[in-house]
């Protein structure tokens, strides 16, 4: 776009401590508070023309959140110990891993400050629901702990990462990838390489004593025992089924299409 070429300013909300924030946003004028020394530009100033960054931003305090909100209809912000507001001209991203709708239930986000901000939901799938993209991914995670060296990846390995359900999606991937490079026994990585307790996190735990172990299922058949079940228990209607899941009705008839999922 336009501001392509502009600033991109990116802001961890989760990581500024709360008293500063403030501060970090919107600036502050000498004076202000003890330790202004001298008039600051904020995140948002400096992303003037250009884009600000919001990361975590579901970890926003509830008043901050009215001043965020202020600042989204208004495109002015005010410094800290300031009376005189600055316009900005910006687009805002926001992101979080967190559920904002649970949160406006239980009163920790702002109902208006959400739909203010929901202009273009962009929904980002588990590494799970993309399981062909693991291969580029492994092969990029590879180069770039490598050192410059070449590493192969075996097939065999492959398909039993492709086969994980990656709880913690690319972070989990990316990690692991490292770990191996760095132990790794020869410049190809095959199973041996895993480290011993691979998996062991999503492991059923063990039945109690004298109980008959019960079925293990495989990822792929457990979610999709989820997903027949939701859509019996809502007479196979995918946005109440999707709702009962907690996953948007795309991903759903997403999940449908990949198991071959039809009513009867």
């Amino acid at each position: 776009s336009d501001r392509a070429g502009h600033n991109f300013i990116a802001v961890n909300c989760a990581a500024i401590p709360r008293e500063l924030i403030e501060s970090e946003l919107f600036g502050h004028v000498r004076g202000a508070f003890t330790g202004a020394v001298r008039n600051k530009k904020g995140k948002f100033e400096l992303a003037d023309g250009g884009t600000i960054f919001l990361d975590e931003i579901g970890e926003l305090a509830l008043e901050l959140q009215a001043k965020l909100l202020r600042v989204l209809q208004e495109l002015v912000v005010e410094p800290v110990g300031s009376e005189k507001t600055k316009s900005i001209d910006i687009r805002i991203i926001g992101a979080t891993n967190a559920d904002l709708q649970k949160q406006i239930a239980r009163g920790r986000f702002r109902e208006d400050l959400y739909y203010r901000l929901h202009v273009i939901p962009i929904q980002v799938p588990n590494l799970s629901d993309r399981k062909d993209d693991i291969p580029i991914l492994v092969k990029e995670f590879v180069n770039r702990f490598a050192g410059g060296l070449e590493i192969s990846i075996s097939p065999q390995l492959l398909a039993k990462l492709k086969d994980y359900a990656w709880p913690g999606n690319i972070r989990e991937l990316e990690n692991l990838i490292e770990r191996m490079v760095i132990l790794r026994r020869a410049n190809e990585l095959t199973e041996s390489d895993l480290p011993e307790d691979f998996g062991q996190a999503a492991k059923d735990s063990l039945p109690a004593a004298g109980m008959e172990s019960p079925k293990r299922l495989t990822f792929h058949e457990a979610e999709e025992k989820l997903i027949r079940d939701a859509l019996e228990r809502c007479a196979w209607n995918r946005t109440k089924a999707a709702k009962s899941l907690n996953i948007h009705r795309h991903v759903l008839l997403y999940r449908m299409k990949k198991y071959n999922i039809q009513a009867d």
